[in-house]
């Protein structure tokens, strides 16, 4: 069994040198009242797992005479460690008569209960066992000692005086030590942990250890009151605490200024700041929405220039297939104009004959060969007429708007998709040059250089104008064709109802001559209608007369029309080249369109940046308001809190310092609150050893007798 006699005898070898120079006096009774000014040593054993086994007090005391002692104290036990002298127990009265010197005697308390509660536990790779059954075994091993407050016990002790405890392991068992804010310390091959509390502090220590056979000493614990002469110089650090005084008032000050700063930078931010940019933002996204009208109006424009220039070249075939017919049409007026008056002769032929029928039947002196110059010029006439018909009736159909059309629709050329193609290009164009303005207005607004984009606007201008012209061209055409269309439809009824009463007139005067050569003898009644033949027939000369007049007049007229559709096909030919130059331009205007596009698209990604920038530094404004009005807060209460600091730190520093010495407490006795001279105090806490049970040899040994230093060293559990 291990042996632990040296760590017992270090323990009490100041103890044994004080009962060294004692020596024996012969007691004096006399009895007081107030018990005799003594010292205290309190010893308390405990078991492994920390509860009080028992206590014993050493009480001391120094005589300047020969005089009776007084103490008190509720023990079950006492004996006099200086003196042979006997010690009277009265009532939980101690008197004793003793001489001048040192005196000590031990008593053994009836209560077990102390200042601390203090608990041991142990553990072997996790699992928990007492101390009894933990010696001698190997594995992790772990001890938990707690010690707290105990609340049954005198809490002057626990407030006022501080613990040191310590124990010991040995490395030749105990390996790779932990044991936090430990003091370590080497004694030989042993590990000493020693731990400080102070008063009123609890603690919970652990200490682990890879352990073999494991063995402990008992743990140790010494409980002192600190008195610790600590003079503390506060001077400067009052200096100290007054400049951050003076600091936290000049914090606070610039803290209230900083967040009127920061308010007056977040309303900036928010009310001139965020409006710009909104109204930057809002302006370049409908400049940017308009670009993107203005490409696409570009792209339908470029689209449909290139169609108008299709349609241009279409018209421009039509048209001078056109003039080639109205050559054509005209030529066969005049072809008809030149019959008119072979149409004329013949009438004023027939004309004549009549009259002379008519003086030769008024005169009854007709001959055959008038009848047969009556017949013949009768034929030519009708010939003449027929021809006239068919020559109108040609002209009514294929001199009219709809003939017009379907010869320029067989020639490539729609006039109506081609009219409404102009009139969708004028109203794209007009839209263009509606939304060209528009952000022309704005990119000056801008100031960016708007130049190139005014003059596009005005080349927009001039193709209005042009597609203007085509359709007015297109609806003169229209107008003048339907004119000569209803004229000719007048005209072709008057002939058509001349071709059907001379053809009646035709077959009169045959019946007429056939009469005339069979019915001689009616003379009279030939001549009367002779006469009434004359008489009409003055005026069918009158209208062959007036319907020749009118072919003239239509060929006169016609030669406007073949003059309009010469200039026509002129001025198609310029709106061909026109659309040609126009489609160069639509692409210049598209190319620069796509430009200024791409341009406000980038420019409204920066604004979308830029609002975005506002709005985090809008944000962080309002988080560094909050800050800051969190930092005047925290300032404000700082200086509240802080103000009369430099007192309340000497205040905190008497109170530092008495918490860690205990104060200035009135010394009281441990044993009995009778006892009022008590000049100090202390305490010496020891629990048992852990060590492996030996087998005993079974044999008697002689009993000793012990002698006074025997009997003092068993007390201390020294053989």
């Amino acid at each position: 069994m291990k042996s632990v006699k040296g760590n017992e005898s270090k323990v009490i070898a100041t103890t044994l040198a004080v009962l060294m120079s004692i020596s024996m006096l012969p007691v004096m009774a006399h009895a007081v009242s107030e018990n005799t000014p003594k010292e205290e040593v309190v010893y308390i054993n405990l078991n492994n797992d920390g509860s009080v086994e028992e206590i014993n007090v050493v009480n001391i005391f120094e005589l300047n005479e020969n005089s009776e002692i007084v103490d008190y104290g509720k023990y079950k036990s006492i004996r006099n460690m200086t003196t042979t002298d006997e010690i009277k127990n009265l009532d939980d009265t101690i008197i004793i008569d003793a001489q001048a010197g040192k005196l000590y005697y031990e008593g053994k308390l009836d209560s077990r209960v102390i200042p601390w509660d203090i608990s041991i536990q142990y553990y072997m790779d996790d699992k928990e066992y007492t101390a009894d059954e933990i010696a001698g075994q190997s594995g992790s091993l772990k001890i938990k000692i707690s010690v707290s407050k105990n609340e049954l016990g005198q809490s002057d002790f626990f407030d006022t005086y501080a613990l040191q405890a310590s124990l010991t392991l040995d490395t030749k068992n105990c390996a790779n030590i932990v044991a936090n804010e430990a003091t370590i310390a080497n004694v030989g091959s042993d590990k000493q942990l020693t731990y400080i509390l102070l008063p009123g502090q609890e603690a919970d220590i652990t200490i682990t250890a890879d352990v073999t056979d494991f063995e402990m000493g008992g743990i140790s614990i010494n409980g002192i009151p600190l008195n610790l002469n600590i003079e503390v110089d506060d001077e400067k650090l009052i200096e100290r605490v007054t400049e951050l005084l003076d600091a936290i008032e000049q914090l606070d000050d610039g803290a209230n200024e900083l967040k009127s700063g920061v308010a007056d930078l977040q309303e900036g931010v928010k009310n001139d700041l965020q409006a710009g940019v909104n109204d930057l933002q809002n302006g370049v996204q409908n400049l940017y929405a308009g670009t993107k009208s203005l490409k696409d109006g570009g792209s339908s424009l470029q689209s449909g220039v290139a169609n108008l220039q299709i349609g241009a070249e279409a018209l421009n075939e039509g048209l001078q297939s056109l003039n080639d017919g109205i050559v054509q049409i005209q030529t066969a007026l005049q072809s008809l104009n030149g019959q008119s008056s072979t149409l004329t002769e013949g009438s004023s032929k027939i004309k004549s004959a009549l009259s002379q029928i008519q003086g030769a039947l008024n005169s009854v002196s007709v001959t055959t060969d008038d009848f047969k110059a009556l017949i013949q010029a009768s034929s030519e006439l009708k010939s003449g007429i027929e021809s006239l018909v068919s020559n109108v009736s040609f002209l009514y159909q294929n001199v009219s708007y709809e003939s017009y059309k379907s010869v320029m629709l067989q020639n490539g050329l729609d006039i109506e998709a081609l009219k409404q193609s102009n009139d969708s290009a004028i109203n794209a164009l007009q839209a263009t040059i509606v939304s060209l303005s528009e952000q022309i207005a704005t990119l000056q607004a801008a100031g960016v250089d708007t130049t190139q984009l005014q003059s596009q606007v005005a080349q927009l201008d001039n193709i209005i104008s042009l597609f203007g012209a085509n359709n007015a061209s297109i609806s003169g055409t229209e107008s003048y064709l339907s004119t000569i269309h209803e004229n000719l439809s007048a005209l072709l009824e008057a002939v058509t109802a001349l071709q059907t009463n001379y053809t009646i007139f035709d077959a009169k005067i045959d019946e007429l001559v056939n009469m005339l050569g069979g019915l001689a003898y009616k003379l009279t009644e030939l001549s009367t209608a002779i006469n009434t033949l004359v008489t009409e027939y003055e005026k069918l000369d009158s209208g062959i007369n007036a319907y020749t007049e009118g072919v003239s007049e239509i060929l006169a007229g016609y030669s406007q029309v073949s003059d309009g559709a010469t200039k026509l096909v002129t001025g198609s030919g310029t709106l061909k080249n026109g659309t040609e130059t126009l489609y160069s331009g639509t692409s210049d205007l598209l190319s620069g369109i796509v430009e200024v596009y791409n341009g406000t698209g980038t420019l409204t990604d920066g604004t979308g940046t830029l609002d975005e920038g506002v709005a985090k530094l809008l944000t962080g404004i309002v988080d560094l308001y909050d800050g800051t009005g969190k930092l005047k807060d925290g300032t404000t209460t700082m200086r509240e809190e802080t103000s009369g600091m430099d007192t309340e730190i000497s205040d905190k520093i008497d109170e530092l310092l008495e918490s860690i010495t205990g104060g200035d407490r009135d010394i009281v006795s441990f044993v009995s609150e009778k006892n009022t001279n008590v000049n100090a105090v202390q305490f010496v806490i020891q629990s048992q050893a852990i060590e492996v049970s030996e087998v005993e040899e079974n044999y008697s040994q002689p009993v000793e007798e012990l002698n006074f230093w025997g009997k003092l060293l068993k007390l201390f559990g020294i053989e």
